[in-house]
């Protein structure tokens, strides 16, 4: 039986990998899947020894998976699934470490599982040996992130809009939305998930399937119902963004750090 750990903040894509993997047969099973590198090290921590692989997205709403990753046992392999194939080179360099481009390829995930199966038969460094030094290459170099958005104002003119400036994006009717610190608003010409994955996750996060959040925006937390979350934005008193209760301690985690 392999018993596999999920690291994936994007639901649609968890959810994708659960059901390719459970189609596989009764030999996979799912045991957990975590949305963020505070729900990840939640989970090493309780001390889970059932887990004998861990499938991971690489930059999650708050930060980069190598981080929670370390502190994972060492004889647990990882396939690395996510869209930004520039840290391939890294990955590969590797024993005990696999890589998938997202959207993964059925067959590839397959063979990516066989080639676990292999690779646990044989003596190989450890997966947090290899992490650690995954972490310091990629801390090597400059991951740059976004810093100011071009965005079209009128027939012949463009403005451009600091990425500090920004208090939140949110997605309505189908249409991604910039609101500004001084209160203005602009349609921006990026999905809600190309600017997550743009933005710096130490200041931006995305704390709901519609908003991201600026965290010098954010004015305060309260309590919702049924264990959720509010959260309040500075200049916003109207806005309404609320949280579930699997998120609020990745929130919180995220603006007291």
């Amino acid at each position: 039986m392999m018993n596999i750990l999920i690291i994936e903040d994007e639901r649609s894509s968890a959810d994708r990998l659960r059901r390719i993997i459970e189609s596989f047969g009764p030999e996979y099973k799912i045991t957990a899947a975590v949305e963020s590198n505070a729900e990840a090290r939640a989970f090493f921590q309780a001390g889970h020894t059932e887990v004998n692989l861990i499938l991971s997205d690489i930059q999650l709403g708050d930060g980069l998976s190598f981080e929670a990753l370390r502190e994972a046992p060492a004889s647990i392999p990882v396939i690395f699934t996510t869209a930004f194939d520039h840290y391939a080179v890294q990955a590969f360099k590797f024993n005990s470490i696999d890589y998938l481009l997202k959207p993964v390829d059925e067959q590839e995930l397959r063979d990516a599982l066989e080639r676990v199966k292999v690779s646990q038969e044989d003596l190989s460094p450890s997966t947090t040996d290899a992490i650690a030094q995954l972490l310091e290459s990629v801390k090597s170099q400059s991951i740059r992130y976004r810093e100011r958005f071009l965005i079209p104002s009128r027939a012949d003119e463009y403005i451009v809009v600091p990425a500090s400036d920004v208090s939140h994006i949110t997605i309505q009717d189908g249409m991604v939305r910039l609101h500004t610190r001084s209160g203005q608003m602009h349609m921006l010409g990026l999905t809600l998930d190309q600017a997550e994955k743009e933005l710096d996750p130490q200041h931006f996060m995305r704390v709901n399937r519609q908003f991201i959040v600026n965290a010098a925006a954010v004015e305060k937390l309260s309590n919702w119902f049924l264990g959720k979350m509010r959260v309040h934005l500075k200049g916003f008193p109207g806005t309404e963004i609320i949280v579930s209760k699997e998120k609020a301690t990745s929130v919180k985690r995220w603006l007291d750090s």
